[in-house]
């Protein structure tokens, strides 16, 4: 009996043998054996990979190393190069940021920082003085995109295969300084330039410049010998012929290529390296419990970085001293980066000491890397919500919001409504969508004026939910004055500015005052060819002056709207020339207008040429008007 028993429990071990060794087996966060990634991911590549990118390069981190790494496609289509994940050097975009975030922690560790400091305390004085800072703010402000600062888009990228200017990081963030329009720490805007300058302060306050205290600290500790930081990898042969070239959709199912960005605010988003480099950084984010990490000599200054870092968590949300949230069945954090021919994504789940990195060579790469990222961190959106009674009705949300990330006081703040402008429009009691140009999330409601991605219908809405897969609503009056979001982006209610009613008078007198200068120029012209006395009236001339100088005012805005549309590298230099020809025709309207006035009881003035100069200053004045209130006499 005993000897059947010893048989039957062995039987009975080597049959649970192979169970036990799976289950034992690690597993990514939604539960994939690790000895499965490369097969899973190879079938998404093979099926996927072709409607978004040409190249992809993907790389899997698990308790301190790499456990997964390959490249996809061609870094160069011309040329025929094969993406390796080891060698193949990648525009990182944003992920840049990640690095400048690090190294302001290394010096608050260093007792050099100061997180809740004056940012004034760490600049030159005749510096800060150039900056001008509507308000003061702090390091911790920049880190949590919350110190006030719009868009301001011009002088901030240019042809890196031309020849550019190179400034210093100083001047190129004088050159690129936008308006400070929130007080600091009330909202959230992404801001490149709040990343510029942070790493700005990281170099006074070490005395390096920042790349170099980036490679000397953080690239060379970790072992990323290739990866560079633009004052080094610019003009270096040898590197830039192991960069993956940029690509967009040419709409015919292939790419274009386009040009490396060269930026002189560079530590924003123009690190460049190798997806087996990047993985270096995610596990000196993980290192064992009670560990340190690589970066810093105390674990606590990497905890301390890891966690939230707004004041408010009900207020400000998904920033961890410049780490983003990431959605996932385990909270991850990291960043996503875009370049014109790049898309990135970096992401850590410290509590399952699993990373991912995924470098696209194209503009439009979002999908393959979100469906990576969904095949091995999972996401939130298909959890059920546990019930709540008595939720507030969806449609008390509902409205048009405009973005805190926008351009402000320039000449671009009339063409951003597509990128800056949403509406959120209720679909039933509980769910909402919010809608900007094409893309559209559905959110459903979980607590109080507080929605949950449940899905999105293109990959670049599916990205979005990544960071900003919850939105909170923030009510006054019993209508919505601002929603605050798990991502680093903030919507305040449009006002009449910002409004479409707005847009739609601007382009009536637009339409209006364009077909008044060449209707009646043209009636002019004729009666002028087809009369057989000519003679000229002073009064007449100047009030055809002025006709003139209301289609010279169209001209000029039209070829300006023209270059800022086609134009991909804008610099203020291509529009101060138009803003100081708008000064030179209204400088010329007036004289003309008085001149007029002089004339007006010198001449034979007849009711039709009175009504006609009436006419024309009233056209003129509405149009001119137009170009003022939308910013066409700023000086850049």
């Amino acid at each position: 009996m005993r000897k059947i028993l010893s048989i039957v429990l062995v039987f009975i071990f080597i049959l649970a043998m192979p169970m036990t060794a799976y289950a034992a087996e690690p597993s990514t966060p939604t539960g994939i054996p690790l000895s499965e990634i490369e097969s899973r991911i190879d079938g998404l590549v093979a099926r996927y990979m072709h409607e978004f990118t040409p190249g992809l390069a993907v790389a899997v981190v698990h308790d301190g190393e790499i456990v997964f790494s390959r490249g996809y496609g061609y870094a160069d289509i011309t040329r025929q190069i094969p993406v390796d994940p080891a060698t193949t050097v990648f525009e990182h975009g944003s992920i840049s940021k990640l690095f400048v975030y690090v190294a302001v922690m290394q010096l608050v560790e260093q007792g050099l920082l100061d997180l809740d400091a004056d940012i004034h305390n760490y600049l030159p004085e005749d510096l800060a003085s150039q900056f001008n800072f509507r308000y003061s703010f702090t390091m911790r402000d920049l880190l949590n995109h919350s110190a006030g600062f719009a868009e301001f888009s011009f002088n901030v990228i240019q042809n890196a295969e031309l020849d550019v200017n190179r400034m210093s990081l100083s001047e190129g963030l004088l050159a690129t300084q936008p308006r400070q329009s929130n007080q600091p720490d009330t909202a959230q805007a992404y801001s490149n330039f709040g990343a510029a300058l942070a790493a700005l302060v990281v170099s006074y306050v070490s005395g390096l410049e920042f790349a170099d205290f980036e490679r000397l600290n953080i690239l060379e500790p970790l072992g990323m010998t290739n990866t560079r930081n633009q004052p080094h990898w610019f003009g270096d042969g040898v590197f830039t012929h192991s960069m993956a070239r940029g690509y967009m959709p040419d709409g015919d199912g292939g790419f274009n290529q386009v040009s490396w960005w060269y930026s002189s605010i560079y530590p924003m988003g123009l690190l460049r390296g190798t997806a087996e480099d990047l993985a270096q950084l995610a596990i000196a984010l993980m290192p064992p419990p009670n560990e340190s990490s690589l970066l810093f000599n105390n674990r606590d200054t990497l905890d301390l970085m890891l966690s939230p870092s707004y004041s408010n968590p009900s207020v400000l949300k998904g920033t961890n001293h410049g780490f983003l949230t990431y959605d996932g069945i385990y909270p991850g954090i990291g960043h996503s980066g875009g370049t014109r021919g790049f898309r990135t994504n970096f992401v850590a789940v410290p509590s399952q000491r699993f990373g991912i990195v995924i470098l696209t060579n194209t503009g439009d790469g979002w999908g393959i890397g979100e469906k990576i990222l969904d095949l091995l961190l999972g996401n939130s959106r298909n959890i059920a919500a546990p019930f709540v009674e008595n939720l507030p009705n969806a449609t008390s949300v509902e409205g048009r919001f405009v973005s805190h990330a926008r351009h402000v006081g320039n000449i671009l703040e009339s063409l951003d409504n597509d990128f800056s402008h949403i509406q959120i429009i209720a679909i039933d009691e509980n769910t909402i969508t919010f809608n900007r140009g094409r893309d559209v999330i559905t959110y459903s409601q979980v607590e109080p004026y507080v929605f949950r991605a449940i899905s999105a219908n293109t990959p670049n809405a599916l990205a979005v939910t990544r960071n900003m897969y919850e939105l909170q609503f923030f009510m006054e009056n019993g209508q919505p004055v601002r929603i605050s979001t798990s991502g680093v982006h903030e919507f305040t209610i449009e006002t009449f500015r910002q409004s479409t009613l707005a847009s739609s008078i601007t382009i009536a007198l637009d339409v209006i005052s364009i077909l008044y200068f060449l209707i009646i120029s043209m009636i002019l012209l004729i009666k002028f060819l087809r009369s057989k006395e000519k003679k000229f009236y002073r009064f007449s001339l100047l009030s055809n002056g002025l006709l003139l100088c209301g289609i010279l005012f169209m001209i000029n805005a039209t070829v300006l709207l023209v270059r800022l549309s086609a134009i991909e590298f804008l610099t203020t230099a291509m529009v101060t020339s138009h803003i100081w020809i708008n000064y030179i025709l209204l400088a010329l309207s007036v004289m003309l207008l008085i001149t007029s006035v002089v004339y007006w009881k010198k001449d034979d003035v007849t009711v039709k040429r009175r009504v006609l100069f009436f006419s024309n200053v009233t056209i003129l004045a509405l149009y001119v008007t137009n170009l003022w209130y939308w910013n066409y006499f700023v000086m850049m």
